[in-house]
Parts: C-alpha cells; sequence; structure tokens
C-alpha cells in the first residue's frame, strides 16, 4: 500500500512538474529554426532564466566567442535539465555587437537596377491604338534591365535602342527582373505617329525616396541599419528594389501631431544637391541599409551593442529620435508584448509611449520615427516600425535581429 502511495505522488508530482514546464517549452518550440544571437543574450537569457530555471540555452565547446568577427554560422541546442536536447536552432552567432545609437531624422534618394515599369499607355499608329507592353506580358513592377542584351539605365536608353536602325520595328528581347529573378519576354515596338518614333507605350521610373529615422551604425565598418521597414513605391505599393541609392541629412520643417484615426507626421526636406552623409544598398523587410561615409554626422558619444530577442523583456524601455532643432533626444517607452516569432515579421514588439513629453509633443508615435531604436538595459534590441492607428500611444517594433544581417 505504501508504495502505490509511494508511486501515486511520483506520478501526481510528475505531472505537475511537466504542467509547470510545459509552456516553457512551447515557447521554445516557437523559435525560429535559424536565428542571429549575441553570445552576451545567450548567457544572459540563462542567468536571467528566461524560458525556465531548468531549460539552458547551449552553444558547442569549440566557439571562440572573443573573436571580433561579422558572423559564426553554428547550432544552438536548447535543452531540458542540461541533459535532453528539446530543441536546435541552426544561429549565425554575431561577436560584433558595438554600434552607435541613430536618431537622426535621414532622407534616402533610391535607384533601381534598371528602370521600373509603373504604367502603360496607348500609342496612335496607322493601324489605331496599340499598347505593345500589356500585349507582351510585361507587368507593372517589373525592372526592365537590358534589350537585346543593352543595360538599361533611363527612359532615355530605352527610346535609343528600340529606335536604333538595326532595331526599328522589329521584335526585341527584353530582360526584366521580377521577384529577384530575370525573364526575357518577347516585345515589338510600334510607330507612334505623334512623337515620329518607335515607342513600347510604357511609364517607367528609376528613383523613389523617403525618410526614416536612423538606427544603428557598426563601430567597426560604419554600416548602417534604418527605417525597420521597407520604403515602399508609391506608384505601386510595393518594396522598391534598389542597386543603389544615397542618405542625406533632413531639415526638420516642423511636428503634425498624431490622434486616434489621424496618424501623426515628422515634417521634413530633403536637399538633393547637398553632399550625401552615405550609400544605401538594400531595401528590404526590415529597412534601408549601408555605409555611413561622412563620420563627422555620427555621435560616438551614443553607443550600446546590440541584442536580439533573447533580450527582450516586458517593462520599461528608451526610443532615440529627433524631433527639433535639440538633436536626438531619448523618450521613455514600455514593452508591453513580445511576439513569439519563427517567420520573419516587423511586427515583432507592441510598445507604449508612456514620455510625457513626446505625448504633448507627437500624440505618440508618429510617421517618421520608422527606425528609432528601441534601447533596453543599453542594447539596442529592435527598432519602431509602425503605429496603431486607433491609438497613436501604441505600435509595433521589429527585433533587431531580424535587422542585422543586412
Amino acid at each position: 500500500m505504501k508504495k502505490v502511495l509511494i508511486i501515486s505522488l511520483f506520478l501526481i508530482l510528475s505531472m505537475l512538474g511537466f504542467a509547470f514546464i510545459l509552456p516553457s517549452i512551447k515557447q521554445v518550440q516557437s523559435l525560429p529554426d535559424d536565428m542571429i544571437v549575441t553570445f552576451a543574450d545567450i548567457e544572459e537569457a540563462n542567468k536571467q532564466n528566461v524560458y525556465s530555471p531548468v531549460i539552458n540555452l547551449d552553444l558547442p565547446k569549440n566557439i571562440d566567442v572573443a573573436t571580433n568577427g561579422e558572423l559564426t554560422d553554428t547550432t544552438m541546442s536548447i535543452k531540458l535539465f542540461n541533459l535532453f536536447t528539446i530543441k536546435k536552432v541552426n544561429v549565425k552567432l554575431l561577436t560584433d555587437t558595438d554600434v552607435y545609437i541613430g536618431g537622426e531624422t535621414v532622407g534616402f534618394n533610391l535607384f533601381s537596377e534598371g528602370v521600373i515599369c509603373v504604367g502603360s499607355n496607348a500609342v496612335v499608329t496607322n493601324d489605331g491604338t496599340k499598347e505593345p507592353i500589356v500585349e507582351s506580358g510585361i507587368q507593372d513592377g517589373d525592372a526592365l534591365i537590358k534589350i537585346e542584351n543593352i543595360d538599361i539605365e533611363s527612359i532615355q536608353d530605352i527610346d535609343r535602342i528600340i529606335n536604333l536602325p538595326t532595331f526599328a520595328g522589329k521584335e526585341l528581347s527584353v530582360t526584366l527582373r521580377r521577384n529577384n529573378k530575370e525573364i526575357v519576354k518577347k516585345v515589338t515596338p510600334v510607330y507612334d505617329l505623334l512623337s515620329r518614333k518607335y515607342k513600347l507605350g510604357l511609364w517607367v521610373r528609376n528613383n523613389a525616396s523617403g525618410v526614416g529615422t536612423l538606427t544603428y551604425v557598426k563601430q567597426s565598418n560604419f554600416r548602417f541599419g534604418a527605417v525597420g521597414h521597407p520604403i515602399v513605391d508609391s506608384s505601386l505599393g510595393e518594396n522598391f528594389i534598389i542597386d543603389s541609392g544615397n542618405i542625406y541629412k533632413c531639415q526638420l520643417l516642423g511636428i503634425k501631431k498624431g490622434e486616434k484615426n489621424h496618424p501623426g507626421e515628422i515634417r521634413s526636406s530633403i536637399n538633393l544637391s547637398d553632399d550625401s552623409i552615405g550609400l544605401a544598398d538594400t531595401n528590404c523587410k526590415y529597412g534601408v541599409y549601408g555605409n555611413i561615409l561622412n563620420k563627422n554626422f555620427i555621435d560616438a558619444s551614443r553607443s550600446a551593442s546590440l541584442g536580439g530577442r533573447l533580450s527582450v523583456k516586458l517593462g520599461p524601455a528608451k526610443i532615440y529620435c529627433a524631433l527639433d532643432d535639440g538633436g536626438v533626444k531619448t523618450y521613455d517607452i514600455k514593452i508591453v508584448k513580445a511576439n513569439k516569432q519563427n517567420v520573419a515579421d516587423d511586427k515583432s514588439m507592441v510598445i507604449k509611449v508612456t514620455d510625457k513629453e513626446l505625448l504633448k509633443k507627437t500624440g505618440g508615435i508618429i510617421q517618421g520615427m520608422s527606425g528609432s531604436p528601441i534601447v533596453q538595459n543599453g542594447k539596442i534590441v529592435g527598432a519602431v516600425t509602425h503605429v496603431l492607428i486607433n491609438d497613436p500611444t501604441r505600435g509595433f517594433g521589429v527585433y533587431v535581429d531580424w535587422m542585422i544581417d543586412n
């Protein structure tokens, strides 16, 4: 009888223990299969028992965490009781974590590879109106990069090539980039009675501009990350795929305060005749990236380390942004939710503005603050990305580990 009682008690305690650990195991399982982490994040997660006192994050013993390199590919094992592996994650171990904190409002002028198709128009011919682009299957958003294997950089290039005696009026091979893949289409230009030239009936553009906030600049190589979400082509409502670009200082003109259902904005202007402060080479889901060339633009007194989602804790944090001639200032926020993301997304955290000065000045989060670094315990853990339309005091932020591999 006593033996049965002991076994029953053991089973009950085991079930209670498992029920206590199960939520932590589910949280671990929700981690993505591929992550960027820092060694300090792993140490702190273990020290603070982020998942559970009985769950430990472990790296291979041969990893040299002192190496000041870029990203080291390895595997992180997540263990129960430091014995049983419950998940393995492919990690890029970031050791180059020293950065300057951003917060400055900056402007971008971005250029595509080739030209971007943004629409078509009818061409008046002897046989009535025709739209050769529509008939060819070329779509809005396609980047037209070559005609008959000749590089295209402007609409003038298109007009010049299709009107060369060799090509005039003939079916031509057009190379496009669509969804990051090159495809070839056939198109036959038609003779336009109005301009007396061959035309494709195509509207194009090769640049896009936008304003956002600088998030961080790496101390080792002055590579920057900014905005936290892509600059979108206004004609297409799509990410603008870039080949090159410039970053500029912005002149702040004023603040439009945000209200419920009426987002505010930082009003600013970009003077493209000014010298650029850096070059941009990437515009992706997590922001704009490139290199700062004018190092005098950087305030070296504002420094921090990068920290991924393992560093994020619910509670107080700060954001850095420039809202007046006083330059970059810090404002109090709270991280009220940290989403369990195993798929990349720019809405990683829910944040709430608590700073009275910021609420008085802007009403909360406003357009132009995207990219404002979120700093917690001396680490940049993310960047502001979106405002909640029905409550401008709240918004979203992206984990910085989604940003730093660009």
